[in-house]
């Protein structure tokens, strides 16, 4: 079926310029002049995703925003603002009104496509259950009306980064015994290399970081990567084999078990990442299509989404939809609940590697 966009813009030449692209896409566009216009077309046109200019007469976007919000119609449709570059006041208004992405003009059509596109492709998380598997089902609160919830509130964010630093802090002195056994079960299992792996991975906008896990690994498992590499299970850069045969005995059992990555506490504790968020990749910002890298505009987290809805076995793709819908619906109740649920992940073993 033909995907159904309105534009809601008053300039001319932008809107012949959103009409030559996206009708070179085959999507349906209807272009109205205002928001009146626009709420009053809706009533009988129903759109698959809106482009709302801000700057509109009448009533401007903000305000049609947030009457748009209300409709039943429009209720749960994607709404893009186009907006001024630098125009930060309008994008946090926007996002608090219930915009899930912005767009900034002058853009180029490439732009404009992966971010519809994006969005078109994205689901509801409560769709998530029919996406995986039957007899795995991840039970989310009602926070499916919220956009960009956490993102833009200052309070939220001090309050995540004070309970990330009180569980590492309270946690520490219970773990470090356990940390110490696993070191020693690495160091006689696998000799040669040191106990903790450090890799570089990708952080708050794209910054690298080194991120700690315990080896898990043969010594030279990097080098054997290539060897392996017709044996990838997931589609590059992702790379995953079922029995890897460049992992230990002792990792095995710490990979089952998640034990490998309390390491990342550490990162947690110094400001690179927090308990909650999009796990970081091992490979740069620069390899993300431009849509994906909304998964970088927050810190990287030990536990995220995409684990309690299948761990490994969810390709990259998938995983940033998921991370996406994280990011734009974040609160404290969907952040309580992925710890909740990534223990049971753990207990089950469910898409360990």
């Amino acid at each position: 079926m033909t995907a159904r966009i309105l534009l809601v813009e008053d300039d001319a030449l932008l809107c012949d310029m959103v009409q030559l692209i996206l009708s070179q896409e085959g999507y349906e566009l209807q272009i109205v002049p205002d928001g009146l216009s626009a709420l009053e077309l809706v009533k009988t046109w129903k759109p698959d995703l809106i482009l709302l200019d801000v700057m509109m007469p009448h009533l401007d976007g903000i305000q049609t925003l947030q009457r748009f919000r209300e409709l039943d119609q429009t209720m749960t449709v994607p709404i893009l603002l186009v907006t001024a570059r630098g125009a930060i006041s309008d994008k946090v208004e926007g996002f608090q009104a219930g915009a899930d992405d912005y767009i900034v003009k002058p853009f180029d059509n490439i732009e404009l496509k992966l971010r519809i596109a994006a969005h078109l492709r994205r689901v509801e998380l409560s769709s998530i259950q029919d996406r995986y598997t039957p007899d795995y089902t991840v039970r989310l609160p009602i926070v499916l009306s919220k956009h960009r919830s956490g993102m833009f509130q200052r309070g939220y964010r001090i309050t995540k980064r004070i309970f990330d630093l009180l569980v590492c802090l309270i946690a520490a002195p219970f773990l470090i015994p356990i940390l110490a056994l696993i070191a020693l079960a690495i160091w006689i299992d696998s000799p040669g290399a040191p106990v903790v792996f450090v890799q570089k991975r990708a952080g708050l906008n794209g910054r690298p970081f080194n991120m700690y896990k315990f080896r898990t690994m043969v010594p030279n498992a990097e080098e054997l990567k290539l060897t392996y590499a017709h044996l990838n299970e997931l589609t590059w850069p992702d790379f995953k084999i079922t029995n890897d045969p460049r992992v230990t005995r002792v990792g095995r059992f710490l990979r089952r078990t998640s034990l490998d990555e309390l390491p990342q506490l550490w990162n947690v504790l110094i400001g690179q990442m927090s308990l909650v968020g999009p796990r970081p990749t091992s490979f740069g910002a620069d390899t993300y299509q431009l849509w994906q890298t909304e998964r970088l505009e927050v810190l990287p987290g030990l536990t995220g989404l995409w684990q309690i809805a299948g761990r490994g076995e969810i390709d990259f793709v998938e995983r940033v939809e998921l991370d996406i819908e994280y990011i734009e619906r974040q609160s404290w109740q969907l952040d309580m609940l992925i710890l909740f649920q990534t223990v049971a992940a753990v207990i089950s073993g469910r898409g360990a590697h």
